[in-house]
């Protein structure tokens, strides 16, 4: 595993440059230049501390007994060792050490030749040329290392992390994954299609992005997992020192959806109501929903049915059809995990389950100037292009259907090429900054693959003076299973 320092060097001297200057005096673009350069150096700096923390990890195995490093230095593991000299967590360590055997991995090809392929070829020689005649010129015969789908992964892996484009959590969430899918084409191209989305995304953005595409790749597992993830749903009560009750839930995602949409909404009332009157409620989104829970079971010690809770809306990602035959994978608002479709057939008796061909019942999705508000069917349609806010990517229930041109204004329609998700702050953001909305052909599409629409945001001159739009909505950070299906 060779180190390669000229990334560090290169991004270390761009930041440099600007030894001495008044970080608070740094007009706006420089100010963003210098993030962006000191991230370069932050990840350049893990690219060389991962191959470094794979390299400690392999001299402290348990074959090395006391005379590993991690021991000698007087640490029970090289995550112990690498923690204490960095200053971080274990878990931190555990992730260098992940890219750090991914980039020689990648890097080797080990684990990743195909069993009994092999090649011919011949230094200077062309390819033809040492097809035709290698047995009479007597051309040297080699192995030919040919990477396997998962190894194809692994190496664009670790190629985004060499260049900077992604950094050692994006990484790991890649190493983790590929460690619990087949070794099969179609994970390859689902993986790949995540990591081509990875790039300027939050790690949490990116997990989404992973889990679609594991599930994509091996729905018998994922059905598996999320049997293990129902058998070890959980609810505990802990008395704390000061009086308090602590109270933990660990839920599955089908049981936590009607918990989080209710607590979401109850959030989002007490906000609008706050703003209309500004200064009527003081707490906390953490203390709104304390109340709300606390209000929930208030209620139902006094309710008649006790059983009747608040269902929520599951929008499944797919065909009626696929969800009939248990094939695909489905979607509830506002969680990060896909579900089986498995799972929403059982769980289709509680759920309202709304097949992704929305209008299927004859709902009118474009209304024109005949309605002012947004219908269900149309705010369902919104959900499946945007995802939650398209700028922000909360969650749908934080977000209203917005007229991209003003109703009032523009005199704009009530159709879904002129709405758009958007929570509170970022619709108040866009207008007050200036910013300009756009629904265009999904960057996905092509001549035989339909992604519909998608949004584009067009930044004001101010911000870019080139005025490039920037992809918003679910284009930017979800794989749909159009897309995964198409691969």
């Amino acid at each position: 595993m060779t180190l390669t320092t000229a990334p560090l060097r290169a991004a270390a001297d761009a930041v440099c440059v600007r030894d001495g200057a008044d970080v608070t005096m740094l007009p706006h673009p420089q100010l963003l230049a210098l993030v962006s350069d000191a991230a370069a150096v932050c990840k350049s700096a893990d690219v060389v501390l991962a191959q470094a923390s794979a390299e400690l990890e392999r001299r402290s195995g348990a074959e090395n007994g006391k005379a590993g490093i991690a021991s000698r230095e007087g640490f029970r593991s090289a995550k112990e060792l690498i923690a204490s000299v960095t200053g971080g967590t274990i878990a931190e360590a555990q992730r260098l050490i992940e890219t750090g055997l991914l980039l020689a991995d990648a890097g080797a090809g080990l684990g990743d030749t195909g069993a009994g392929e092999t090649g011919v070829g011949d230094a200077g020689v062309g390819a033809e040329e040492a097809d035709a005649g290698h047995e009479d010129a007597g051309h040297e015969r080699f192995e030919v290392p040919r990477l396997s789908p998962i190894g194809e992964v692994k190496a664009e892996v670790a190629r985004y992390v060499n260049e900077g484009r992604i950094g050692v959590d994006v990484s790991s969430l890649f190493s983790r994954a590929l460690g619990e899918v087949p070794d099969v084409e179609r994970t390859r191209d689902a993986f790949l299609k995540a990591l081509a989305k990875a790039p300027g995304l939050a790690a949490h953005q990116v997990r989404q992005l992973v889990w679609r595409a594991q599930a994509h790749a091996d729905p018998q597992a994922w059905q598996e997992r999320e049997a293990r993830q129902y058998e070890n749903r959980s609810v505990t009560l802990r008395d704390e020192a000061d009086g308090t009750v602590l109270l933990t839930a660990r839920l599955p995602p089908l049981m936590a959806a009607p918990v989080k949409a209710l607590l979401d909404a109850g959030v989002r009332r007490a906000m609008q109501a706050r703003r209309d009157v500004p200064g009527s409620d003081p707490r906390s989104p953490w203390q709104m929903r304390a109340d709300l829970l606390s209000d929930v079971f208030k209620h139902m010690l006094d309710c008649d049915r006790p059983t009747s809770g608040v269902k929520t809306t599951v929008v499944v990602r797919m065909t009626r059809e696929e969800l009939e035959t248990g094939l695909g994978l489905g979607e509830i608002d506002g969680m990060a995990q896909p579900v089986s479709a498995e799972a929403l057939r059982r769980a289709a008796v509680d759920a309202e389950v709304i097949p992704v061909v929305l209008g299927g019942k004859g709902e009118v999705l474009d209304l024109g100037r005949a309605m002012r508000l947004f219908t269900p069917a149309q705010r369902l349609a919104l959900v499946e292009r945007d995802g939650g806010c398209a700028w922000c990517h909360a969650p749908p229930s934080w977000c209203a259907a917005h007229h991209i041109e003003w109703w009032s204004r523009d005199d704009g329609p009530t159709d879904l090429s002129n709405g758009v998700l958007l929570c509170t702050r970022c619709h108040q953001r866009v207008h007050d900054d200036g910013w300009t909305v756009e629904v265009r052909e999904h960057p996905g599409s092509t001549d035989g693959l339909n992604l519909g629409a998608a949004v584009w945001f067009i930044p004001p001159r101010t911000v870019d003076p080139n005025q490039v739009p920037r992809l918003g909505g679910r284009a930017k950070y979800d794989l749909t299973e159009r897309e995964l299906v198409a691969s």
